[in-house]
């Protein structure tokens, strides 16, 4: 019966294997895999499907795609119920400059966050997900050779295109489609805590798309066409890069805050009544400096005694922002040149009821209304849409049982302002989902990303982080 699955073994495992636990996930955090630069992917899914096999799976199966491959697996739990572990292994890239630790080793550092000292892996991925995914991967293990089996059966499905916007994802969903829809709702293991240690859970994610614009003297016919020239050519010539700039400065108000292509916000729906309350809810435990201090900023965009409007903007504003922008000289020193190039990337968030795919027509036909029919537009990622859970879905409230019996009740929030790719399990099999657990990680996409696996009593560390995941599921195995 799975009300008499036994816990306590599970976590007397994850104590004793504690050191073999954070062995493996250096193991897969040291594994190169840049999606983004096709740096070590295929080594990465083999070192997946390995793990799967470690922690006892029953099935493995490394999935050819159009582009990376997916790892799946498969493991019989204790109940008639089923969960799907959703995971990325593909990261970001690593060779920025600002890491004051090598990106790649997974070096174990004291750390002083507002919860309290810490130490904790510094290593792309340790944040945005192999860490979580390493946990997850661990608390299997610790499940088997406890108790004999999880509580509930698992299919994991671990992808490695998610930094690309998960291009092959559906097709490979669909095609798999009679495995997959074994699973009763989808569980995305991911940490959520503050760094002061407040807890966290969101009941959804924004949809992403990710695209360039460049200028060119080539396309527009003014200015340099094939090479930069000298600077003193100004005078009598026209600056492709003056004109992606004011080219841009149509799309938002002078702030950059409201977009001012026309139908952007036509789609956008506003929060429900049951919204409403969560988010009023969300504010009374709202810790604004924290937030601030941990993004190293100085202020919002409003004033930030007003919780429920910043919690309303992080989690219902569509945005339009720019994520680089660059042409002619940017190298040391001065090099006096008028470009004949220039580019930016640009993404936008879509939250409910926006389509992804029709955003880019939307700025494509901003540009051509405006006179700028010659700057090209190329999409970068795929993307997704947006998707939303309620609060009132058995694995949410599994979670959230979770969450009370280790720690307290979170801070429930309607979205995140992030994009995970959930609406493919949404609304292709028809599944719920959820996302979170105990535990702290932060700065996915910046230097120095970093997850805790020696907490405190604010902060959980490592052991902590795999008995919450083995109570989530079995818990979920009782709904």
């Amino acid at each position: 019966m799975t009300s008499e699955y036994d816990l306590g073994a599970v976590n007397s495992r994850v104590d004793r294997d504690v050191k073999r636990h954070t062995s493996r996930m250096r193991r897969l955090l040291m594994q190169p895999s840049s999606s983004q630069e096709a740096i070590g992917i295929e080594e990465c899914a083999e070192l997946v499907a390995k793990l799967y096999e470690e922690v006892g799976c029953d099935k493995v199966d490394i999935v050819k795609t159009k582009g990376n491959p997916v790892v799946y697996g498969e493991c019989r739990g204790e109940s008639d119920r089923t969960l799907m572990g959703y995971f990325m292994y593909d990261t970001m890239p690593y060779n920025e400059p600002g890491w004051r630790h090598p990106p790649m080793q997974a070096k174990t550092v004291d750390m002083k966050l507002p919860g309290g000292r810490v130490k904790a892996i510094v290593n792309r991925g340790s944040d945005n997900t192999k860490g979580p995914m390493a946990a997850f991967l661990n608390t299997i293990e610790a499940c088997n050779k406890s108790v004999g089996r999880p509580p509930v059966n698992l299919v994991l499905v671990a992808e490695g295109e998610e930094e690309l916007g998960s291009p092959n994802l559906p097709a490979y969903v669909k095609k798999d489609k009679k495995r997959l829809s074994k699973a009763d709702a989808c569980y995305f293991p991911y940490f959520g805590q503050d760094s002061d240690g407040a807890l966290n859970l969101y009941l959804g994610v924004k949809g992403v798309v990710y695209f360039e614009l460049e200028c060119s003297g080539a396309s527009w016919g003014r200015g340099p066409t094939a090479f930069a020239v000298h600077s003193a050519n100004k005078a009598w010539l026209d600056s492709p890069v003056w004109r992606l700039v004011h080219a841009l400065k149509t799309m938002t108000s002078d702030d950059g805050n409201k977009v001012l292509i026309k139908g952007f916000y036509d789609d956008v729906a506003p929060p429900t009544e049951e919204d409403e309350e969560i988010i009023a809810e969300a504010a009374k435990d709202f810790d604004t400096q924290a937030t601030k201090d941990a993004f190293k900023v100085k202020q919002f965009i409003i004033p930030e005694d007003d919780k429920a409007g910043l919690i309303k903007l992080y989690t219902y504003a569509s945005t339009l922002n720019i994520d680089g922008i660059w042409g002619g000289w940017t190298e040391k020193g001065s090099k006096t040149i008028l470009p004949h190039k220039v580019t930016c990337k640009i993404d936008i968030r879509v939250v409910p009821d926006q389509k992804k795919d029709a955003m880019m027509p939307l700025v494509r036909k901003h540009l051509d209304s405006h006179g700028y029919k010659d700057i090209r537009m190329t999409e970068v990622d795929t993307g997704y849409d947006w998707c939303r859970c309620s609060v009132k879905e058995p694995v949410v409230q599994a979670m959230i049982r979770s969450f009370e019996a280790n720690g307290g009740r979170p801070s429930i929030w309607p979205t995140s302002g992030g994009s995970v790719p959930f609406y493919v399990f949404n609304r292709i099999l028809g599944l719920p989902f959820t996302m979170g657990g105990i535990g702290h990680s932060d700065l996915a996409h910046s230097p120095n990303e970093y997850m805790v696996v020696e907490g405190n009593k604010k902060i959980a560390g490592l052991p902590e982080i795999e008995k919450f995941m083995a109570h989530f599921m079995n818990e979920f195995s009782q709904t």
